[in-house]
């Protein structure tokens, strides 16, 4: 389908929003929001090698950069995407193009 849109994440990001899930919330809650997302049409990105290497490059240069962002900012790079996202961080660093998402 022309102009139909592709999402991605990492598995770093998954593991990040499980862990920020289950704290507040519960490891049932956690657990359902991780299988729904793994069970969505959402790519998600194994680390790899070089994956790994580009964001920890990017964790050295830009020590602001939490590591699981730094591996959603590669996976930007190596797609050539728009990381959509509601950190100011990433945003303000332009490492890639990028959308930011208010949350009020």
């Amino acid at each position: 389908m022309a102009g139909a849109a592709e999402f991605h994440t990492c598995d770093t990001s998954l593991a990040e929003l499980y862990y920020k899930t289950c704290e507040p919330l519960g490891r049932e809650v956690a657990d359902l929001r991780y299988t729904s997302l793994r069970n969505s049409p959402m790519a998600v990105l194994a680390t790899d090698e070089r994956l790994t290497r580009t964001a920890g490059g990017l964790k050295c240069a830009h020590r602001k950069l939490a590591l699981a962002d730094a591996y959603v900012v590669a996976a930007a790079q190596r797609l050539r995407g728009t990381l959509v996202t509601t950190d100011h961080v990433i945003y303000d660093l332009k490492l890639v193009q990028t959308r930011l998402l208010q949350v009020p």
